[in-house]
């Protein structure tokens, strides 16, 4: 998936310090491109590619947060100590204003979708990449995920395409008008 920032000129650094009050829904209009896999697998619980909407950064809800999420989501309520944001990034028992890890043990990077009626019993995570805590249950890898920022693409390159250090992109507009047909 493709986003458009709502501003630019920033770097994932200074999106990410941005902790307090956090909870920015940074991006506007959903995605602007989109390429999945005809192969792909576990999409109805992958925490980016199950789920619509724009990016969200530094999500924090009680004693919790998730560094990224999408809005189409279940976002937890500030106050709400459920358990039940996930995404990438993800920390329970912190303090997620400032980053404070209070307690290592809840620490997860992926979270798989997953909508528990009020809080997860057992919360399955992508891959071994968690604290101990008890209700924490590792599961399969689903693949990788990248993040890209530009201050002048209008898309990314698509599956095949070699990557380098700079990537040169040429215009593509989202839209024509009639007059360009």
């Amino acid at each position: 998936k493709v986003f458009r920032f709502k501003r630019g000129g920033l770097s994932l650094l200074s999106r990410f310090q941005d902790m307090n009050p956090g909870r920015q829904i940074v991006t506007e209009g959903g995605p602007i491109q989109e390429n999945v896999s005809k192969n792909a697998k576990n999409m109805e619980d992958d925490p980016v590619f199950s789920v619509d909407g724009d990016l969200a950064f530094n999500w924090a809800y009680s004693n919790n947060g998730a560094r990224i999420v999408l809005s189409g989501g279940y976002l937890s309520p500030a106050d709400t100590n459920d358990d039940n944001t996930h995404g990438l990034g993800n920390h329970f028992s912190c303090n997620p204003l400032t980053g404070e890890n209070t307690l290592p043990k809840w620490a997860h990077e992926i979270a798989n979708i997953q909508n528990c009626d009020i809080s997860c019993a057992r919360l399955i995570i992508q891959g071994t990449d968690h604290g101990s805590g008890s209700k924490l249950i590792s599961g399969p890898v689903y693949g990788n995920y990248a993040i890209y920022v530009s201050t002048d693409a209008t898309f990314f390159p698509l599956p095949g395409h070699h990557l380098d250090i700079e990537i040169v992109v040429e215009p593509k507009p989202k839209f024509t008008t009639s007059n360009e047909l």
